[in-house]
């Protein structure tokens, strides 16, 4: 311990404890009694600052909730993602809007933080609500005390539950709840119920706004949606015709097939059988289903990812049904399997010894007809016999189609149970089928691997004679449709595969002869990364953050009601700085007239007299119990 002298000062009220003071105490307290005689009539000296407390408490609660939730919705309106439209036929317009949430082009953690600047700024908020409280609370115990109402006044021990309440303390409700619990106590005044009311109030608001922003935490997210551009300038070709207008000419020679002396071939083979692989850099054939049937077009086989386009090209549709029953598919003699459809569609599918330009439609191949029963040929049709066999000018054109799938005897198959299927002496799989195919001019949209036809018209019946054309001239290998729907476990399932199979063939092995043709629409969609916000959540926290400034509003205008000049005086003494200048300093000093609660403290002149600080200790006392103490110590 240093040299300087410690001298104890007795408390207000309590001289029996110490004979005197220093000289310095002395003198300080002679500066009391000064000022007290200088002080104004009683209860007219007021403590400044009121008005200003008010504000600042009102603009600290108010400013806060009303500017970040400005900021808040002012982002979320700015940045909302705007409605783009389709501008193709049948496509929907791309989500952009939910009646549920805002989709904002926005980061969603960015927005989220702004969201919970209130949770984070209401929890400091209690305490400068109950602060305008405290005026109300003030000016009711004044009140009160002039009017000598016991029953509005609080105990000692209420005072003090009183002063943890206004301070803002939510822990302070505990001791209010425990003192409830008491047997014998005195009425809880009214001030007192309204403090606690108006505390649990703004602490359960200030929950109910972390609640809500947890919420729209735990419920916003991030998702990518498409938005649809402005139309291009200028457009793709990604429709197909013929490369060639003498293609449509009826009397002229099939434009997809050449026959000369040195045998038959495809114009521009390579890229009908590389389109037939889908290997081509040109062309594609695609399957879709229109009004339960399917089809095949012929389109370009590089679209851009997110590109939508309407345009025109070929399709077919091909629908058949097994007839082998019906044609009398059965075992002949010496392991024959004839069969017997019409007197111009017959043979037998085990006849090795065919011979042709493919040896392939040894084992299957089709012939054309202009009946659905298979009795009329086009060699009849006058123009339609040509170098290379008789071409197909129908639309639609009607199709016997035969096959035999050698080795597939050896197993068992539900194909071999059915009676439209003929397991063959030579462990083959037989059968018939009787199709019908149709040639159309599309006009369709294609978006997203979907197709919407636009219309659908009949093509010319010369586009299906340059079509079938391969077909006529034996040039097609048709035994790989039957192999490929052999591995099918129904007869649908075998039919439905060797018809799109067809289709297929039909448009891929013309791709030689096809040209690109410029879109009549074109439609890019470019995806983008959103913050989904859900409506529900994000009002709630508005309404929550209204509501706290609306009631920071109510407490200000209660605080204003009373008088702040004249309450800010009682209000200051009613806090724990006002007991604390009640207990340790002067009744001069604590009574007389101040401006600001700092002048009820000795420390406050201390400093500018050079005189020691007191301290308050707690000593034991002589009583048994414990006491507090002054001590000075002196420079």
């Amino acid at each position: 311990m240093d040299a300087r002298t410690i001298t104890r000062k007795p408390l207000p009220g309590r001289m029996d404890q110490v004979d005197a003071s220093n000289d310095k105490n002395i003198s300080l307290q002679e500066a009391d009694a000064s000022k007290s005689n200088r002080s104004s009539p009683p209860g007219q000296a007021n403590i400044q600052g009121g008005t200003q407390d008010i504000l600042t408490s009102l603009a600290v609660i108010v400013i806060p909730m009303f500017a970040f939730t400005a900021v808040l919705l002012g982002l979320i309106m700015h940045y909302q993602v705007p409605q783009t439209h389709s501008a193709l036929p049948g496509v929907s317009d791309p989500l952009a809007r939910e009646s549920s949430a805002f989709l904002v082009d926005f980061s969603a953690s960015r927005l989220l933080t702004v969201a919970s600047w209130t949770s984070t700024v209401s929890a400091l908020l209690p305490s400068f609500a109950m602060l305008l409280y405290s005026y109300p609370v003030s000016r009711s115990i004044l009140n009160a005390s002039k009017d000598r109402n016991v029953e509005n006044l609080p105990t000692p021990y209420q005072l003090s539950l009183l002063l943890g309440v206004l301070s803002g303390s939510v822990g302070s409700l505990w001791s209010w709840l425990k003192y409830r619990g008491w047997t014998q106590r005195d009425r809880v005044p009214d001030v007192a119920k309204g403090s606690i009311m108006w505390l649990l109030s703004v602490s359960a608001l200030g929950y109910l706004i972390i609640i809500a922003d947890t919420w729209l935490h735990v419920t916003t997210s991030t998702e990518l949606i498409l938005q649809a551009l402005p139309t291009p300038h200028s457009v793709s070709t990604f429709g197909r015709g013929f490369y060639s207008s003498n293609c449509g000419n009826q009397e002229s020679y099939p434009c997809s097939v050449t026959t000369g002396s040195h045998g038959t071939g495809l114009i521009y083979g390579p890229e009908g059988f590389k389109t037939l692989a889908n290997t081509s850099s040109q062309n594609r054939v695609l399957p879709f289903q229109y009004q339960g049937q399917l089809y095949s077009l012929i389109t370009t086989p590089d679209v851009p990812q997110g590109t939508g386009y309407q345009a025109q090209t070929f399709a077919v549709n091909t629908q058949c049904t097994l007839i082998s029953h019906e044609c009398g598919l059965n075992m002949g003699p010496a392991g024959s399997t004839p069969f017997n459809c019409s007197a111009e569609f017959f043979g037998d599918l085990t006849d090795f010894s065919i011979t042709s330009t493919n040896p392939s439609w040894g084992l299957a191949g089709v012939e054309f007809f202009q009946d659905p029963d298979l009795t009329a040929n086009f060699s009849t049709v006058k123009g339609a016999t040509m170098l290379g066999g008789s071409f197909t000018p129908a639309n639609p054109v009607y199709i016997g189609a035969y096959g035999l799938v050698p080795g597939y005897g050896g197993g068992s198959s539900p194909l071999l149970n059915s009676t439209d299927f003929y397991p063959t002496q030579t462990q083959g799989l037989g059968f018939i089928l009787g199709c019908n195919m149709t040639v159309y001019d599309l006009d369709f949209v294609l978006y997203n691997g979907n197709v919407s036809v636009q219309q659908m018209t009949l093509s010319n019946t010369s586009v299906v004679k340059v079509l079938t054309a391969p077909f006529v001239t034996k040039l097609a290998n048709i035994a790989n449709l039957a192999q490929s729907a052999a591995g099918e476990d129904t007869p649908s399932a075998f039919v439905e595969s060797w018809t799109t199979g067809f289709s297929t063939m039909v448009l891929a092995l013309s791709a030689g002869i096809m040209s690109p043709r410029a879109n009549i629409m074109e439609q890019k969609r470019t995806p983008m990364l959103i913050a989904r916000i859900p409506k529900a959540p994000l009002i709630a926290l508005v309404f929550l953050n209204l509501i706290y400034a609306v009631g920071g509003v109510a407490l200000a205008v209660l605080a204003a009601r009373t008088g702040a000049s004249e309450t800010k005086s009682v209000k200051e003494r009613v806090s724990v700085a006002g007991l604390a200048a009640k207990c340790f300093e002067s009744t001069d000093r604590f009574e007389g007239p101040s401006e600001d609660i700092t002048d009820l403290f000795t420390e406050k002149q201390v400093a500018a007299t050079g005189h020691g600080f007191s301290k308050v200790s707690i000593v034991a006392s002589e009583r048994g119990g414990w006491r507090y103490d002054l001590i000075t110590r002196d420079h």
